[in-house]
């Protein structure tokens, strides 16, 4: 852990980054072309980045091995630079046969309707909020998703936040959310039909009290 660097994400990194999201949620699956792939993760990693106001990478010999992203609700989005031509990305898509843009709009508008509901009456009660945590397979039981946790925690902390909380999924290890202090506060099933391939996934949405 001697090697890990934690430093402000910039833009260079999002090619990482979205590999690393290619890697934990398989895109890939649906997308069979390279271009469509990289606009799709690309419009996904965008709704991320749209509200956040901290963005940390972790480097590992050099190389970018995770990213963690969070938000303070009563500050600025700090982001917002970072985010991709939506414009160019949709006009890519436009190009995929229909199965494929059929499943990316099923996959991306459900995730926006399970976020609303199991969000839904909850966000006065929180400070803040993980947006988002990944790590690339290499980095995976190195301890480096619990180091990016820390810095945000600290941060948390540091900006007198209370309560946070994250919204994640069972294709997440949500077992290091539990061990890091996280409570399961709702629970959703989501289920998906890609060109009649249905899937089922639970999500979840976990909450924390910092200081605690």
């Amino acid at each position: 852990m001697s090697n890990v660097v934690i430093r402000t994400i910039e833009e260079k990194d999002i090619p990482a980054i979205k590999a690393a999201i290619n890697d934990v949620w398989c895109f890939s699956d649906l997308i069979s072309d390279d271009k469509r792939l990289d606009a799709t993760i690309g419009l996904y990693l965008n709704q991320i980045l749209y509200d956040v106001t901290y963005g940390k990478v972790a480097m590992l010999d050099e190389k970018v091995v995770g990213v963690i992203l969070g938000s303070i609700h009563d500050e600025l989005p700090t982001c917002r630079h970072l985010l991709e031509d939506a414009t160019t990305h949709a006009i890519t898509m436009l190009g995929a046969p229909e199965a494929e843009r059929q499943g990316v709009y099923e996959y991306l508008t459900k995730q926006k309707e399970v976020y609303e509901q199991l969000s839904s009456g909850l966000f006065g009660e929180y400070d803040g909020s993980l947006d988002f945590l990944v790590l690339t397979s290499e980095a995976q039981g190195l301890g480096v998703g619990k180091k990016l946790w820390l810095e945000l925690k600290a941060h948390f902390e540091g900006k007198g936040v209370n309560s946070i909380y994250l919204y994640s999924d069972a294709d997440c290890n949500t077992g290091f959310y539990e061990h890091q202090g996280f409570s399961c506060r709702k629970e959703k099933e989501v289920v998906y039909d890609f060109d009649g391939e249905i899937s089922k996934v639970m999500n979840y949405l976990y909450d924390i009290k910092l200081g605690e």
